[in-house]
């Protein structure tokens, strides 16, 4: 996943963002990661949710092409946490290239 946010790691040090204003945008981003692993664990088709989710940016693009390199899950109480840990990832690295 540390690919896809290379990007995001080049505009955040282009930009001087306060703690609050990173925490927001990181915030956005889980919540994007959220939408794509939640898609991928329904079995939803990629090409429905490249045009369902995000904003049709390059940066959407990469976390939904991200989230379906992973595997469906068998259980919904699995599927739940690799949509958690997806998301927990993602905010991760935003927090960590805002540091």
């Amino acid at each position: 996943m540390r690919t896809i946010f290379a990007a995001l790691i080049a505009v955040t040090a282009l930009f001087s963002m306060s703690a609050q204003a990173a925490e927001s945008s990181c915030k956005k981003i889980s919540a994007l990661a959220g939408e794509a692993m939640t898609a991928r664990q329904k079995g939803e088709l990629l090409e429905d949710s490249l045009d369902k989710i995000g904003d049709g940016s390059k940066f959407a693009r990469g976390v939904i092409l991200k989230a379906y390199e992973k595997q469906v899950m068998i259980t919904d109480t699995m599927k739940e946490e690799a949509v958690k840990e997806f998301r927990n990832e993602a905010y991760r690295v935003c927090l960590n290239a805002n540091s």
